[in-house]
């Protein structure tokens, strides 16, 4: 087992900071405050932050510089010029219902876009969140039955898809069969459950030895489960709540780390944090529109 300690990267105290994007081309980090409705950067050690018009749940890099995002009506585009997040609505079917949103969001080898929806505000254990998959700028229900669906990532290959549910009343992760021509998921496993992992499952990737990293939210943790779902290395980072993770770097081998501080907020709550680490991410492919 190898046990790790994350170090704080930025003082940033987000309420509830989510979605590290890692853009290569920029060498910049990127992520999001939720509930703050703010997307951040920070290059060369300059941190910057932009106010966003309509509240961005998670994001992930496209064509042409820009992002695409899923928010509380569905999915935008996203452009940042001259300090300021520019948003286009794409598919806003979430437009005139007040009782979802999107939360986590992920790209598939391929480059589609996947978001799955939740109620608003969360917190009921009513199983009613679906996994929508964007593709072309329309989007498609795929999967359905989630409280809080999160932990979205794909094996290297892109032939095996994981997802998590992070309400307290489920807290697991399966493991699907993937069909990366249809962009199809089939044949749902158990992959690892609260019994394993101790905290929630929340965000997550996967580096290129296949293994899966999963925030493990209420115990301050960042966990490497193997494909066979073994957890071969833990993170410890000094606050509890912990989101999500990327890998960024020249060499996609530094994890940075979001947390929130909403629900708790002690000194390092909300912060980002870092790690460099000996593993290596898969560097994403950006998500195409039309």
């Amino acid at each position: 087992m190898n046990i790790l300690t994350a170090d704080t990267l930025l003082h940033c105290q987000n309420s509830l900071g989510e979605s590290p994007v890692w853009c290569t081309e920029q060498q910049a980090l990127f992520w999001i405050d939720i509930r703050q409705s703010s997307l951040h950067r920070l290059k060369d050690k300059i941190h910057s932050s932009y106010s966003l018009t309509d509240s961005v749940t998670a994001f992930a890099a496209a064509t042409n510089g820009q992002f695409i995002a899923a928010t509380n009506t569905g999915f935008n585009s996203l452009a940042l010029t001259d300090e300021i997040a520019v948003q286009q609505s794409i598919q806003p079917f979430l437009e005139n219902s007040n009782d979802f949103r999107m939360n986590d969001a992920a790209l598939d080898r391929q480059g589609r876009f996947w978001s799955g929806s939740i109620q608003a505000p969360p917190g009921n254990d009513d199983a009613t969140g679906t996994l929508y998959r964007l593709q072309h700028n329309q989007h498609c229900a795929v999967l359905e039955g989630f409280c809080s669906q999160n932990g979205l990532a794909w094996s290297p290959d892109g032939r095996i898809m994981y997802v998590s549910d992070s309400h307290p009343s489920t807290a697991s992760i399966w493991r699907y069969d993937f069909n990366i021509e249809t962009g199809t998921p089939t044949n749902k496993t158990l992959f690892a459950d609260q019994s394993l992992l101790k905290g929630r499952p929340d965000g997550a990737t996967v580096d290129t030895d296949g293994c899966y990293w999963i925030a493990a939210s209420d115990v301050g943790q960042i966990l490497r489960l193997t494909p066979a779902g073994e957890i071969d290395a833990i993170v410890n980072v000094p606050t509890k709540h912990v989101t999500n993770i990327c890998f960024g770097g020249p060499q996609l081998k530094t994890m940075f780390i979001t947390t929130q501080r909403y629900l708790n907020p002690n000194e390092q709550a909300g912060n980002l944090f870092v790690l460099e680490t000996d593993y290596q991410g898969i560097a994403e492919t950006a998500y195409r529109g039309r």
